[in-house]
């Protein structure tokens, strides 16, 4: 553990004439963020890609301490700019990342591309992310340092107390310091008649790197990742069916499919080939017969399209690649079973599944966030990877075998 106890911002409402930072009469306190000691642990990192450097995981503890009384703050961020005397920083990979929202801690283990990836087993894990009720956004991967932004989604504000974050830092190998340039930015709830504005001054520090001979156990990273050039592999392509019920639902089926496509998958949809006049009934025959998958989300129209519930005139498109759909399950079973995934996003209900999709004896997929943490489960049907692997046959106890001879002894 590094001790950073004594590093700490003061936030203050500074009167716009002033230019003065410290607490005078024109300033007062509108809390601080503190960091509290660092974990700096090394990483054996694999040999190919990162020969001449060293890798670190560190862990940042710091805390948020508002003033009582106060008027609310509404965001608040943290910068932390990285350097080394023997030359460049890289920040390979952070948590929190951009978007996460969790309602329970989620455990994260170090992949062969030293990568923090979801773990199922908490006590093999490297790092831990705890229960948030802000959004956290994290920003500057793959660069020289990290910026987390909190952000409050209740008319509460930002919540004070203590937090943890995780960098997955490249340093030049030798190297026994880090520089760190820590400054924060924040946004308070006051009215435009009110002549203050926020302020802070930025603090310089330095970190002790552990060298080799001082860490005997190095974190080693997991291999679940497999040893195999996964840039080669084909990704799989998919339709996403969905009807137009609302506003809402309709934007996030847009946020999904662009979730999958950030994750490797190759989505089509409506809203992205919005961009001349088409046949949309023909448009839609060729996709579902072009692509690996389709996925069917769920909604009120959508199930009374599937079920056969819709008449007249209105909601043409999501009746059409129904009926298509349909007919593909009754005339294929076997094929098209796999093939069609029901998705039931954050905002909707199993209920709105299509009975003839069987969502009581087949699997459906329920999304309970649109991070890519929600939809593992989704993508290990799309690839055929199991959520545990099997171990291997080992022999049966000698305990429970049968007499060769078949007498006792």
């Amino acid at each position: 553990m590094d001790s950073q106890n004594n590093v700490r911002i003061d936030l203050t409402i500074v009167d716009v004439g002033s230019k003065r930072m410290d607490q005078t009469p024109n300033d007062f306190s509108f809390g601080t963020i503190r960091l509290r000691s660092w974990q700096v642990d090394r990483i054996e990192a694999p040999t190919d890609g990162f020969d001449g450097d060293d890798t670190y995981l560190i862990k940042i503890n710091y805390e948020l301490d508002l003033e009582l009384g106060l008027p609310r703050m509404s965001w608040f961020e943290m910068t932390f700019d990285l350097s080394s005397a023997s030359g460049r920083v890289t920040v390979i990979d952070a948590l929190p990342r951009s978007g996460t929202l969790t309602d329970t801690p989620k455990p994260y283990v170090l992949n062969r591309f030293l990568n923090l990836v979801p773990c199922e087993d908490g006590a093999s894990a490297h790092a831990h992310l705890p229960a948030v009720t802000d959004r956290i956004d994290a920003f500057g991967i793959g660069g020289p340092g990290v910026r987390w932004r909190h952000i409050s989604l209740d008319e509460a504000g930002v919540q004070d107390g203590s937090y943890a974050a995780w960098a997955v830092v490249l340093v030049p190998s030798g190297a026994t310091e880090l520089r760190v340039d820590f400054r924060a930015r924040f946004d308070v709830a006051v009215g435009s008649e009110v002549e203050y504005r926020p302020a802070q001054s930025p603090i310089d520090f330095t970190v002790r790197l552990t060298a080799p001979s001082d860490a005997p156990g190095l974190l080693t990273p997991s291999l679940t990742a497999g040893d195999k050039d996964w840039s080669e592999e084909r990704r799989p392509s998919v339709f996403i069916c969905y009807a137009h019920d609302t506003l809402l639902h309709m934007d996030r089926a847009r946020q999904f499919g662009n979730l999958l496509a950030r994750s490797g998958v190759d989505v089509h949809m409506d809203q992205w080939d919005e961009t001349d006049r088409k046949n949309w009934a023909t448009w839609a025959l060729g996709l579902i017969n072009q692509v690996d998958f389709v996925i069917v989300l769920a909604s009120p129209l959508c199930r009374d399209a599937f079920d056969g519930k819709l008449t007249g005139t209105d909601n043409p498109g999501i009746r059409s690649e129904a009926v298509i759909i349909v007919d593909k399950l009754h005339r294929y079973r076997d094929e098209w079973t796999p093939k069609v995934l029901p998705v039931v996003l954050p905002h909707e209900w199993v209920d709105n599944v299509p009975e003839i999709l069987q969502p009581g004896t087949t699997d459906r997929y329920s999304i309970q966030q649109l991070t890519p943490e929600g939809i593992q489960g989704l993508l290990r049907a799309m690839r055929g990877v199991a959520r545990h692997i099997r171990p291997p046959l080992g022999e049966l106890p000698a305990s429970v075998r049968k007499p060769l001879s078949g007498t006792e002894s």
